[in-house]
């Protein structure tokens, strides 16, 4: 990838375990029932293909002119256009949006954000992950005078927002919305070193990711996080939900 590429045309799946793209899947994968999903900034289609496959509705959108050419045919709704700008023509539609590596890549991420909550249902919810750039390995840098940009990672020279825990709650305060949970996901190293995506290297990153559990402020590559708007009415997260009746999951 070059300093030159689209934000998003250079994305891929993180196909392995305690990924930001795990746990989004796997968040998602507590309801019941199909649901109605917002990919924003939807890249390739990488999440929308394994989503329409388990039944779920989905819709994208995405401006790379080549990512979306790719992507258009894993939504069964598709918007080429520049987040930035989109409308958000919905109101009361879906019950999550996705904002999967994106919000750092935005001029003016609360402003996006502000514009996607009412297309959300009364129950919907926010699905996010974004980068900690309170990482040991940025805090390592900045100790000896680094703070460079490079062409992947936590200051990937196409991010324009960095955050931390703190900052990232702050945004959500300002959005008038609540986070519900939080999700750290430990430096994947399956990325920058591919033979350990063998078996043999899960217990590795067993305790990887409970060190980075540890201590998720100091240790976590990213934050994925849950949130919903302040003036939605609390009830339990999906896996502790009754079922719906017949009638309701129609109406999904």
């Amino acid at each position: 990838m070059t300093s030159r590429r689209d934000p998003r045309s250079g994305y891929v799946f993180k196909n392995f375990k305690y990924s930001s793209h795990y746990w989004i899947l796997n968040k998602i994968e507590q309801e019941r029932n199909p649901l109605r999903i917002l990919d924003v900034g939807c890249a390739d289609g990488y999440l929308g293909k394994i989503l329409q496959k388990k039944g779920h509705a989905v819709t994208g959108i995405e401006s790379h002119p080549e990512a979306a050419e790719k992507a258009c045919a894993h939504y069964d709704v598709f918007h080429r256009a520049d987040i930035e700008s989109f409308p958000f023509p919905y109101r009361h539609v879906f019950d999550y949006i996705l904002f999967a590596d994106v919000l750092e890549h935005l001029r003016d991420p609360v402003a996006v954000l502000s514009r996607s909550i009412p297309a959300l249902k009364d129950s919907g919810k926010i699905l996010i992950s974004v980068p900690n750039v309170a990482n040991w390995s940025v805090r390592l840098g900045l100790l000896f005078g680094n703070f460079d940009p490079a062409d992947r990672g936590i200051l990937d020279r196409t991010h324009l927002h960095f955050f931390t825990l703190r900052t990232l709650r702050n945004m959500m305060s300002e959005v008038s919305c609540r986070i519900l949970d939080v999700t750290p996901t430990p430096v994947p190293l399956q990325l920058a070193l591919p033979f350990t995506r063998r078996k043999f290297f899960a217990p590795l990153h067993l305790v990887h990711y409970g060190l980075t559990l540890s201590w998720k402020t100091l240790f976590a590559y990213q934050f994925v996080v849950t949130v919903a708007p302040s003036g939605q009415i609390a009830r339990p997260l999906a896996h502790e939900t009754l079922d719906q009746t017949p009638a309701e999951a129609a109406s999904v």
